[in-house]
């Protein structure tokens, strides 16, 4: 009896040992897709907001650079042209060296104004753009790591089970083995 319920045994432990390793190979197989698709959406978000971070730093240069164009005005070609006759080694009329003074002191504070208002405003956006971009990882990234880890965690669970239905295996095929030596007839004839 111990023969039959050992081969019987044997083979229901092996067609479960068989099951959970095909199902084992379709977890592992979505598991690996999960993993990538984490990782490929990882570097594509950094990559985005990588890029919109250099964005806003770039415009807000050329924001200040704009502003700092329009500072004095329709005065700015003069004060340019004064700029040139000192780098030149020329000499200013007392007239023209006030003007030069007065501009060059509203360049220097619409300068420092507009770089603080302009520092200012790309933290600002870099800031949104980050927030954006957390919200975006919270949306899109963590179902999928919650799906990498419900399958690892499924992964884990069929190994056990095939370890466990493994064991099955092996304990009746031992219990086959064992009493397939009383079922060995016996040609003695002594009984």
């Amino acid at each position: 009896m111990g023969f039959l319920l050992g081969a019987f045994g044997k083979l229901a432990a092996g067609r479960r040992v068989r099951q959970l390793q095909a199902q084992m190979m379709r977890v592992q197989s979505r598991l690996r897709r999960a993993t990538r698709d984490v990782s490929e959406m990882e570097k594509q978000l950094q990559r985005q907001e990588k890029a919109q971070l250099n964005a806003v730093t770039a415009q807000g240069m050329m924001a200040k650079q704009c502003a700092l164009g329009q500072v004095l005005g329709g005065d700015q070609s003069a004060f340019q042209a004064l700029q040139q006759t000192i780098a030149s080694g020329g000499t200013l009329s007392a007239e023209d060296t006030q003007k030069y003074n007065n501009w060059s002191s509203m360049y220097t504070q619409g300068s420092t104004t507009i770089g603080a208002y302009n520092e200012q405003w790309i933290s600002q956006m870099k800031q949104q753009i980050s927030d954006n971009f957390e919200v975006l990882r919270e949306t899109q990234l963590e179902p999928l790591k919650d799906e990498e880890e419900m399958l690892q965690t499924e992964k884990d669970s069929l190994e056990s089970q095939i370890q466990i239905a493994q064991q099955d295996y092996e304990a009746c095929k031992k219990m086959e083995q064992a009493d397939a030596k009383n079922l060995a007839p016996n040609y003695t004839g002594q009984g």
